[in-house]
Parts: structure tokens; C-alpha cells; sequence
């Protein structure tokens, strides 16, 4: 017969595994989430480069989304009328 300390034994140790296998699930989730979101972002870019879509209102979502200030510089520049990385990503240098 199994004693407390046993069963308290097996207990933290499948509560463990329980947290290594939810661990290991949200990290595959964000990783998902991670490749959509790039995959989103360049498509996008891809229909400012071919026309199709606007800088000028990529640029109005993305004021309006960004709110830390070293990403606002990253994408929107200086200026606010998109930064040197955004232009060449979207073929406008």
C-alpha cells in the first residue's frame, strides 16, 4: 500500500509533467502564431510593392498599431513617412 508521502511523490511529479507537456504546447502556439504573423506582414508588403495596396495607408495602420518608440522608428522613420527599411521592403528607395 502506498503511503501519503508516496502518493505526494507521484503527485508533484505528474504535475510536472503536466506543466513540461503545457509548456511545450504554448511554445508550438506561438511559434504558429509567430509564422502567420511574418507571413501576414509580408504579404502585405508584397501588395504595397506590386501597387495594390497603399504605403500611405499601411503607414495609418501602422501609426495607429505601434506604440513603442523604436518601432515606430523602425517602420515609420524619423518622419513618420516610413522608414529606409520599410521603402526598400516595399520598393520604394
Amino acid at each position: 500500500m502506498a503511503t501519503l508521502d508516496d502518493l505526494k511523490q507521484k503527485r508533484d511529479q505528474l504535475n510536472a509533467r503536466i506543466q513540461q507537456v503545457e509548456a511545450r504546447e504554448r511554445a508550438q502556439q506561438k511559434k504558429a502564431d509567430d509564422k502567420a504573423k511574418v507571413l501576414v506582414g509580408a504579404a502585405i508588403l508584397e501588395e504595397v510593392k506590386a501597387g495594390r495596396f497603399q504605403l500611405q495607408d499601411l503607414l495609418g495602420v501602422m501609426d495607429r498599431f505601434l506604440s513603442r518608440p523604436y518601432e515606430r522608428k523602425a517602420v515609420l522613420g524619423e518622419d513618420g513617412q516610413g522608414s529606409e527599411v520599410l521603402h526598400r521592403l516595399t520598393g520604394r528607395e
